[in-house]
């Protein structure tokens, strides 16, 4: 399985409630096709570069998640139908590396 993060960028129009369950569909679609979530960034609201369907803001989030192939088109295809998202993006993470889980250590013993 690869990781994957997929950058959405939100219409600032809608309630708070609202960007929840938008991000909680992601997660679900997500968990539900065998993936798993590994960190969620919630940006908040921020200026854009350029202005996208007439709007000048918009709320960022993005996740990352390892799952098969199939997941991130899946995502991608939720997101063309849903009016609240305004761009999103989806790329390979390589450079993603997970905090090591810390392993047990025995004290080695040294012979003087």
């Amino acid at each position: 399985m690869k990781i994957y993060e997929t950058g959405i960028i939100f219409d600032p129009q809608i309630e708070e409630s609202q960007f929840d369950k938008e991000i909680e569909k992601v997660e679900s679609l997500i968990k539900n096709n065998d993936g798993r979530i590994i960190d969620i960034n919630r940006r908040g609201l921020r200026h854009l570069a350029y202005e996208i369907k007439k709007q000048q803001q918009g709320y960022y989030v993005f996740i990352v998640f390892e799952g098969n192939g199939t997941i991130p088109q899946k995502i991608e295809k939720s997101f063309l139908v849903n009016e609240s998202v305004i761009r999103f993006m989806t790329v390979i993470a390589d450079w993603f590396k997970e905090a090591p889980e810390e392993e047990e250590t025995s004290p080695e013993t040294t012979a003087s």
